[in-house]
């Protein structure tokens, strides 16, 4: 380590430490990424505690059904009990199993989609598609005013503390009329300033990494090895984040202009890449890519049968369900036995069978959109971070209709179990209670992929950007 470098840096620790008001910055700024983990990890563990919940419940429930099967049916709520665990007329709408997206361990650091999609459903035999829209259950209320998580206070705070830092390094000198007593010295100006712009990057960036170590240590165990590789890619979009904002403030103070306008171009970049950029890119897919729920929601409207008593509308509906279904060929034999319960069992098939075209093109669309913003989140490295942090805790767009999809695939396992009974007159024994139908979710290698790519594009932008004030500096400041 050189003499001069040595004694800049000394310099400016002692500068930094004289003034308080920088130092309370980065005292208040790692409170509120403390309170900001704490925020998540309360809302991710209410989470958790509804899902802990729903399942008690569901155990419960086919704990009851088990049981009706060993004892004797002494009242009239243990018969009710028991012909709807054996008897499939009454299992295939009764009978509800939960799927759930379970939170990752760092879904607390970035909230994410977490806040505005179902992260669990209770389905049974009936409408798919009816299930999936029929409520919302997020406030919209809180929706607006968002979360403050983590990945809120590293995104939109840090870039200002870097500009609060930065944006007098050299304009500051000029100004309080020191900078001829540096022009002198033996170390150039440009070398003056890139190690005080190298002592600031250290410390914040180091403040950035402290806070993300205690929210990746306190939400989950880093050595974990599903936690180890998304602990690397958080922590290296940090650095590559603050990064990119440094090599932001050093291209801008090559310009050697006045601190009033640094300050002011460095906010102006601040608004453009964080609120203007998601903004117009918002505007833009949705003009591409207009989305229109007002179908789905006429699929949460109830329907039926338009005459219970009719023996003849309920073969035909029947009939029509069988034609869909070569799985159940020969059963129409069957067609007088429970004739109303399968004429709803079919109905309610029916209705996604013929709403399935509808949903799927809206499906795609949204992910036409997602995948259409993706390929421009470059254009904006916290959009880019956004959307690392969001893919590193499962908490993305991609997760959520990878989840819907997986749905899906659970419904058509739940009907295929109790529909196989109730239409070949089937009674459900006890143990076939060992054979139900249970939700899994395939985990998405992709994901992984793209967030490398994201680095990857951070480290390019940051790289670049550094350059180009490089360039500057050296036409317009002495060596």
């Amino acid at each position: 380590m050189s003499v001069t470098f040595k004694t800049i840096v000394q310099y400016e620790w002692r500068t930094f430490l004289r003034n308080r008001h920088l130092v309370l910055m980065l005292m208040v700024l790692f409170l509120f990424g403390v309170y900001a983990i704490y925020y998540g990890q309360s809302e991710i563990n209410t989470q958790r505690e509804t899902i802990e919940a729903i399942v008690d419940l569901e155990q419960e429930e086919f704990a009851n059904y088990k049981a009706s099967f060993a004892k004797e049916r002494e009242t009239l709520e243990q018969e009710r009990t028991h012909d709807i665990a054996s008897r499939p007329s009454f299992a295939w709408y009764r009978h509800g199993y939960h799927a759930i997206l379970s939170p990752h361990d760092y879904a607390a650091l970035s909230i994410g989609q977490r806040d505005l999609f179902r992260y669990y459903y209770r389905l049974t035999g009936m409408s798919l598609h009816y299930q999936l829209f029929e409520n919302e259950i997020a406030n919209p209320a809180n929706l607006m005013a968002g979360n403050f998580d983590l990945s809120f206070v590293l995104i939109y705070l840090f870039p200002l503390l870097i500009i609060v830092f930065c944006y007098g390094l050299f304009s500051a000198e000029r100004e309080n009329g020191t900078l001829p007593l540096l022009l002198v010295q033996s170390v150039s100006i440009r070398n003056i300033i890139l190690i005080r712009l190298a002592f600031y990057f250290v410390l914040i960036v180091s403040l950035a990494l402290c806070i993300s170590c205690i929210g990746l240590v306190t939400s989950g165990n880093p050595l974990d090895k599903k936690n180890l590789g998304p602990a690397i890619i958080w922590l290296s979009g940090v650095f590559l984040y603050c990064a990119f904002w440094f090599a932001l403030m050093f291209l801008i103070i090559s310009w050697r202009r006045s601190s009033a306008f640094n300050a002011m171009v460095a906010a102006g970049l601040w608004l453009l890449f964080l609120i203007v950029a998601p903004g117009i890119l918002n505007i833009v897919v949705t003009s591409k890519y207009p989305l229109s729920s007002a179908t789905l929601a006429g699929l949460t409207r109830r329907t039926g049968l338009e005459n219970e008593n009719d023996e003849n509308e309920s073969r035909e509906v029947i009939m029509e369900f069988l034609a869909h279904q070569p799985k159940l060929k020969g059963s129409d034999s069957l067609i007088r036995n429970n004739t109303l319960a399968k004429a709803y069992a079919a109905f309610t098939s029916l209705k996604d069978i013929n709403s399935k075209a509808e949903v799927d093109r809206y499906s795609q669309q949204v992910m036409n959109r997602n995948k259409w913003s993706g390929g421009y989140y470059w254009l904006s490295p916290a959009v880019n971070l956004q959307n690392i942090m969001a893919q590193v805790a499962e908490t993305d767009l991609r997760t959520f209709l990878r989840f819907q999809e997986a749905l899906t695939h659970f419904h058509e396992s739940i009907t295929d179990f109790y529909f196989q009974r109730l239409f070949w007159d089937k009674p459900i024994h006890l143990k076939d209670y060992s054979h139900l139908p249970s939700f899994k979710m395939q985990s998405d290698p992709l994901n992984k992929n793209n967030d490398w790519t994201g680095l990857v594009t951070m480290a390019l932008s940051a790289a670049v950007v550094f350059f180009m004030g490089w360039v500057i500096m050296n036409k317009k400041m002495p060596l």
